[in-house]
């Protein structure tokens, strides 16, 4: 996996599918590699039966449909999701190109049918997403590409366990899957920040909810401090990006420049002094401390949709007494509007 595997994209490849036109060979390759996990994929109780198999992978699987459980109970939509189990023919079931300019937070957006704009776009090839960086590059964007450890299709396939899903620690692998279930139960078109910030909430309540109900008390603790090491980041982040907003006003495109890597230089000096308490974020013998990471403008944009409606959303819990349920069912009604992010500001006051 790679550094950037402690940011957990559940991002909506296979629902970028809907296009036509210039999108035509997009499509085609994302039906290819949708189809090519699907027809891999195998019913659970047959990977598990299979002599094969190990353990810790029957093991896994068996966690799985306890948590599925967990959230059907707490009115996650889960549908046919996570029934078989498919191992992609590359290390990453997806990969992910973003971009923007590099003196301009003004991410690149792709946009489809039914499902509104993206600042970001999927790939089930690696070869495909380098060639899609290699052309945003040619025409003078900054391009962040990272792999992904899931993705999610909203519901129109039968999304598959992936071996992706199942590794790292109890809270890790919970989390997973209650974030691709969450974008399965609460999706707004065309708005990304507050997609990927709901899926983000739901999935450290749930995880919470989960640890608890287990009593996986060092899991928890471990759980609540990548919590707390996120919102960190998520805080600097937002500082450094206010502070881009105000160097890309200058006229100057050299000054703009400059004051670009003066505020990206004081972001990793912010970083070395932040005392983060989880490995993820710390760094180990695998992934170097976040100072050290590289760091782009459409990297930091990606941070921001994870997790920049994390205050509004919070204000939103605390409405339902913070109860799961009743949580999803606040979220789903707003979503039903006409306006779903000025309906959640309203409730939220």
């Amino acid at each position: 996996m790679s550094a950037w595997s402690w940011l957990t994209p559940a991002l909506c490849a296979c629902s970028l599918l809907l296009t036509a036109g210039c999108q035509l060979p997009y499509l085609v390759s994302q039906l290819a590699g949708e189809t090519r996990l699907l027809a891999g994929a195998r019913p659970l109780d047959s990977v598990r039966s299979d002599p094969s198999s190990s353990a810790v992978l029957c093991q896994r699987l068996d966690e799985v449909e306890e948590l599925l459980v967990f959230a059907r109970e707490r009115g996650f939509s889960v549908g046919s999701a996570y029934q078989t189990y498919s191992v992609p023919p590359e290390r990453a079931p997806v990969w992910i190109v973003s971009a923007c300019p590099p003196d301009a937070l003004e991410p690149v957006l792709w946009s489809f049918p039914l499902v509104g704009s993206f600042p970001y776009k999927g790939f089930f090839r690696l070869s495909i997403a380098e060639a899609e960086a290699r052309r945003l590059e040619s025409l003078g964007y900054e391009v962040d590409l990272r792999p992904a450890v899931a993705f999610s299709t909203l519901g129109w396939f039968a999304d598959p366990v992936l071996p992706t899903l199942i590794r790292g620690d109890p809270g890790e692998r919970a989390g997973v899957i209650f974030h691709e279930l969450a974008h399965r139960t609460v999706f707004v078109p065309g708005d990304s920040r507050l997609n990927e910030s709901v899926a983000t909430s739901l999935e450290h309540y749930a995880v919470d909810e989960w640890l608890t109900s287990q009593g996986l008390v060092a899991d928890l603790r471990q759980h609540e401090a990548r919590t707390r090491d996120r919102e960190r980041l998520r805080r600097a982040v937002a500082e450094v990006l206010e502070e881009l907003r105000v160097v890309f006003l200058q006229h100057d495109r050299s000054a703009r420049l400059l004051g670009r890597e003066e505020a990206l230089s004081g972001f990793r000096a912010d970083l070395e002094g932040i005392e983060f308490e989880s490995s993820a974020y710390r760094g180990d013998e695998v992934r170097p401390p976040l100072a050290d990471r590289p760091w782009s403008l459409p990297g930091l944009l990606l941070i921001d949709v994870y997790g920049g409606d994390g205050p509004l959303l919070d204000a939103i819990w605390r409405r339902t007494g913070c109860s799961i349920p009743q949580y999803l069912q606040l979220l789903k009604r707003a979503a039903d509007r006409d306006n779903p992010r000025a309906t959640l500001e309203e409730w939220a006051t």
